[in-house]
Order: C-alpha cells, then structure tokens, then sequence
C-alpha cells in the first residue's frame, strides 16, 4: 500500500514536471512566434534602409530608421520575458549573446538616427535629395555653408561615437566561436565575425576622427591661410613611402576655396640643393650618386619620418616657412578620380583620362601622359618639365568642386578608398591632429601591437616603371619547432607584360624594364633571422623604428625581367610562442594590392587581395 502512495506522489510529480515544461515550452514557443513577425518586420525595415540611403533620399532612409527603432523596441521586452533560459545549462550564454544584439542593434540605430539628424543641412552638398533652390547654388556657395557650419556638428558626433561605443561593446560580447560555421546555408559564423569587424572599425573611426572634425573649419581656413605641400609620389617607380618623388606644388586654401601657389619639378629644386649628406649605402652604389638629394630623401618607409627629413631642407630652400601640412598623392588617385569626372583638359599640359593606353599595355592613359611629360627623350632641354602637379591637380580639384550633386558620395568615397589603402598620405605639423590621422591609419606610419607584424617594402632602384606590372603574391606560413613558433614568408614578384623598347636614341618610353630591388621586411622586435633566400647580397638585420628589419637586394646579377618572376624567401623565429596572437600586417603605400595567403601548420587560415591593412587573429 505504501509503494502504491509512493507511485502515485511519484506520478504526480512527473506529472506535475512535464505539465510545467509544456507551459514553459509553449510560453517560449508563443513569444518566438511574435519575436519571429517581428523580427521579419525589422529585416523589411533594415532593407528600406539601405534601399533608400542608396537612393541618397535622406527623409526616406530616417523614416525607416524611426520604424526600424519602433520595431526592435517592441522585440526587447518579448525576449526579457524568456530570461528564465539564462539559467539554463547550455542554453543561458546563447539568450545572453540575444540580448547583446538587441542592445547592439538599439544603439546602432539610435546613432544612426543622430548621424542622419546631423547631415540633414548638408544633405545638398553631400549629394541628397532634390529640395527646391538647392541647384541654385554653385559650389563655392556650398563650400561655404560647410566651412562656416561644419563646428555646430561636434557635440552630436560625440552623442555618435558614445552610441556606437555601446553597440560596439556588445556585438564584441558576442562570441562567434560558439556558433556552427554554417547553419541553414547561411554562413553563420563568417557574418558575426564580419559585423564585429565592421563594427569596430566604424567605432574606431568615429572616436579616432572626432580631432579632425573638431578642427575642419581651421583646416579649411576658416578664418585664415592654410598652406598645404603637396607631393606627388610615382608608384610606377616605387620607394618606401609609396613612390619615387617627382614633383610638388603647393596650395593655400581659404574658405575652403583652393589656389594653386607653386607647382614645380623636384629635380628643379635638388639643382639647387648643395646637398651636405652622404647617401645610404645602398642608394649610393646602385643609384651611383656622392648625395643624398631630396628626390630620395624618403628612404624610411614611415611617411612622417621621411618629411620630417626632408621639410626643413624644403623650407629653407624655398623660403616657404608657413606649411600646416604635407600631403602625398600617387597615380591611383588620379585615375579613380577621372573614373568618375570624365576627360578633363589641363592648359599647358594636354588632356588626361582613365582609358586603358595600349602604349602602355593597357594602363590608364592619364599615367602615359604623366609619365610622358617627365620622362620621354627630348632632343632639347626643357626646364621644369615635370612641373604639371599643381595645374594638374588643381584642374581636377575644380572639376571635384564643381560636380553635379549626384556624383558628391561617390567622390568622397573615391577620397576615403584612396586614404585607406594609402595613396593619400598626410603628414600635420600640429601634433594633435598628426596623432589623429596616424591612429587613423592615414598617416602612412609603420603602428602594430602586441603579437606579430609584417610589412613588406620594396624600393625600385633601376627598374624604369616597372612597378606599373609588377604583381606580388605574399605568403606566410606559421610553424611550431622544437617548442620554438617560426614564421616562413615567401614573397612571389611576377612581371606579365612585354618589355618596352628602352633605347634611347629611338626616344620611346623606357616604362617596363630589368627590375632591381631593394626589399625590406619589417617584423616584430627580437625576431631572427634562420635563413633567407633569393637575396644578391648579405642580408643585413637592424632594429628600426621598433621593428626588426630585415634587407636584402636583387636585380644586378639577377633581375626581374618583363615576362618572368622572382622569389623571395625568409624564414624567421619569432619573439614569443603563444597559442593564439594578431598579426598587424602593414601594407607599403603605393601598392595597389597583394595576394596575401596565410597558413597555420600548413592549413590555409586566410587568403583574399590585400589592399589596406589589416590584422588578422591568428590560432593554433
């Protein structure tokens, strides 16, 4: 009888159990239906977003942000009401990662509700909508209005970056490992790490860039003369900072408006520098030069290292004292913006486009321009004649200014991909606003941090143009060896098109020839070096700039040659041994992209075109 009561108290326990767990479960089964309406609500509401932005209608693009806001409000408190599965073994981490993007979600669109409050008044000059009397203004008239406003938008930029902070912090909470690589078809995984990525590159900018906002009405010349050095750097020619320096000009600007001052030749200005250094080794037996003139002065592949070389030179032999700052541009730049202003004619120098040139084996036709003006054979001599920086740039400057509205995002886009993928360096004498653009990655500064660090720095000392074909494959392969972690960096050069008739007396372009290099590999301080390969001379290991610099050289005895390739080999022990690391890998300005492979004990972690900096989590 006594087993019989204790049955039935056990059956109805289990009775009583499972009638709890089909409460709970269709009490979680009702709210994820509601969450399930609601979050397809949200996804249409997100896709009106971006349907409308690129359709530069700003009162559309806040009006589906409100909805959006309205509609993740509402799936906020139906998930607080499944809380109880925080406790839950196995389940409570997967309801935290949840409410982590909910709360991400809420922040993001709350600072992209401010961002679009805040650029509502240049909605015009940026290129939106179609309000009445707009397209009566010229551009100076918009220039104007920016320069005179720009300061008001700084305390809504710190609301900004403090929201998207938030939302930084917890999309970062969010640990993608936990989660299958694929789910459903979907590539799970890839798109948690891609949004944590993308997030904190954009809280990163935001909270990086606020010193330049804060300062644009002064760097504009808001209320007096700002003199900017510009140096144009040939990246058909490579040197450490991203090209051989060709020419310069220089531009003050007032109100936002630009006026050319000087545009002259370098070679013009090296005649009258009585250089008293003796050049770098290096540069003295393969250049065959007793100076270290200015045109080479950029030997550090740190841009502001460089300037800071050069300019006191510069100003005494010039005279120019006042410079706020220096700013290097390289071909890319010109052509991506004739991609998207047309032809453009510059007085006194010819016209210039983006069209493939076959004369130069199908580069665009503004770089065999350039690259005629400077450097074909003339039978007479020409004084200055690499003097077309300033009318050039400034030609292109006035197009940008004058642009239909509809072309302003894609031009400031074209400006932003080039400062990224550094060709455009910019170099301030203000410390603030250098330290700014370097923690941007503007500055062309070799940075990195704790883990490991490759930059790759080539220089072309002989090889005519050659870096206009030249194409590099990078990989780097991680190894663990007697309890010691190595690094084995094979660096591929091919060169795939024809060779040009180099001979001077028939006054052709000598622009793809015998490539000699001097190469450098930057790597984290305290690294060896095991063995390198591919080198004609003793390879030379130094410290600089707080890296471990490995150099080594080819081209004399067996160069590049249009139509082959060359390899490079470095094998290297590293200065730590660790399990999981970053690698901060540095890209050299004026490269327009590397194949990057990177391998873990012989597995392919990452391959993809190199075309800015990156770092890349490194596991075992």
């Amino acid at each position: 009888m006594k087993l019989k009561m204790q049955l039935k108290f056990w059956q109805w326990v289990i009775i009583a159990a499972s009638g709890i767990l089909l409460a709970i479960l269709a009490f979680t089964a009702v709210n994820l239906w509601q969450l399930k309406k609601t979050s397809q609500r949200l996804e249409g509401d997100l896709h009106q977003v971006q349907a409308s932005w690129q359709g530069k209608n700003l009162e559309k693009t806040a009006q589906a942000v409100a909805q959006a806001k309205k509609d993740l409000a509402a799936m906020i408190p139906l998930y607080r009401r499944l809380s109880f599965w925080h406790y839950c073994p196995g389940l409570g981490r997967h309801y935290d990662d949840g409410q982590h993007l909910l709360l991400a979600g809420q922040a993001g669109l709350e600072a992209g509700q401010q961002l679009l409050a805040a650029i509502e008044p240049y909605q015009d000059f940026l290129g939106f909508g179609n309000r009445q009397g707009d397209g009566a203004k010229t551009a100076a008239d918009r220039i104007q209005f920016l320069v005179e406003t720009v300061a008001s938008l700084e305390p809504q930029l710190d609301s900004i970056s403090k929201q998207l902070a938030v939302a930084n912090q917890n999309l970062q909470a969010v640990a993608a490992r936990r989660y299958p690589e694929k789910w459903h078809g979907y590539q799970l995984r890839a798109k948690i790490s891609k949004a944590q990525e993308l997030m904190a590159e954009v809280t990163r900018l935001s909270q990086e860039g606020q010193p330049l906002i804060k300062k644009a009405a002064w760097l504009l010349g808001e209320k007096s003369n700002r003199y900017y050095l510009v140096i144009f750097q040939n990246d058909g020619e490579l040197r450490p900072t991203g090209g051989f320096w060709t020419a310069y000009g220089v531009f003050r600007v007032k109100k936002g408006q630009i006026y050319p001052l000087v545009s002259s030749d370098i070679y013009t200005l090296d005649r009258r520098f009585q250089s008293p250094l003796k050049p770098p080794p290096l540069l003295a037996r393969y250049l065959k030069v007793s100076r270290w003139y200015l045109r080479d002065m950029n030997t550090s592949p740190d841009f502001a290292t460089s300037v800071e070389r050069f300019l006191p030179y510069y100003q005494k032999l010039t005279g120019q004292k006042h410079i706020d700052g220096v700013i290097a541009v390289d071909t890319q730049v010109l052509v991506d913006l004739l991609r998207v202003l047309g032809r453009i004619g510059v007085p006194g120098w010819g016209n210039f486009s983006a069209q493939p040139d076959q004369r130069c084996f199908g580069c665009p036709q503004v770089v065999y321009q350039l690259e005629m003006l400077a450097d074909k054979p003339r039978s007479t001599f020409i004084a200055d004649r690499k003097g077309f920086l300033g009318p050039v740039l400034h030609s292109l400057l006035s197009n940008v200014i004058g642009a239909p509205r509809q072309q302003v995002a894609t031009l400031a886009a074209v400006f932003w991909r080039n400062l990224e993928e550094k060709h455009i360096l910019v170099y301030f004498l203000d410390a603030n606003l250098e330290r700014a653009v370097s923690r941007l990655g503007f500055g062309g500064r070799l940075l990195g941090g704790d883990g490991d660090y490759l930059q790759i720095n080539d220089s072309n000392l002989g090889g005519a143009k050659a870096n206009l074909f030249i194409k590099q494959k990078v990989v780097s392969e991680y190894y663990r060896r007697q309890g010691k972690l190595y690094k084995k960096i094979t660096v591929t050069y091919t060169n795939p098109a024809p060779a040009s008739n180099c001979n001077l007396e028939k006054g052709d372009l000598c622009l793809n020839g015998a490539y000699r290099d001097w190469f450098r590999f930057y790597l984290p301080a305290g690294t060896k070096l095991v063995k390198l390969t591919g080198s004609e001379i003793k390879p030379t290991v130094s410290q600089e700039l707080g890296k471990t610099v490995i150099s080594g050289f080819f081209g004399v005895k067996n160069p590049l040659y249009p139509r082959s390739k060359l390899i490079i080999s470095a094998e290297v022990e590293l200065p730590f041994n660790k399990s999981s690391f970053k690698l901060w890998r540095q890209k050299q300005p004026g490269k327009k992209e590397v194949e990057e492979t990177i391998k873990v004990n012989g597995r392919v972690v990452y391959q993809e075109k190199l075309r800015r900096d990156r770092v890349f989590p490194i596991a075992f």
